[in-house]
């Protein structure tokens, strides 16, 4: 029976533990490499960008392959998930090295 009085309290820390450590809670190690928005350009003629305006009003200007360029250049104002594989700093600008884009339905809030 003394045995059984350090068993119970220790069950929830083990509980615990067991959970925690084999969840990831849905986060991976690319979260931090995707963007959610809307399609848009940015400057003037003739150095008009594509970009993404986020849900929280930033603005990145979108580096993909030509054929993505074209696709994209049809969507503005559509809502996409874009992932990317890197960020650079050019001219003042926030730009984004396009791996791959998702197009998204907009929930209203």
């Amino acid at each position: 029976m003394k045995m059984f009085k350090y068993i119970y309290p220790a069950i929830p820390l083990l509980f615990f533990l067991l959970i925690s450590g084999c969840c990831n809670c849905s986060k991976s190690i690319d979260d931090k490499n995707y963007v959610r928005g809307t399609i848009t350009v940015v400057g003037n003629s003739p150095f008009v960008n594509l970009a993404i305006r986020t849900d929280d009003n930033n603005i990145y200007v979108l580096q993909t392959s030509k054929e993505l360029k074209e696709e994209l250049w049809k969507k503005q104002g559509a809502y996409y998930f874009v992932k990317f594989e890197d960020i650079l700093e050019e001219d003042g600008l926030t730009k984004l090295i396009v791996e791959k884009v998702i197009p998204l339905v907009k929930e209203a809030k």
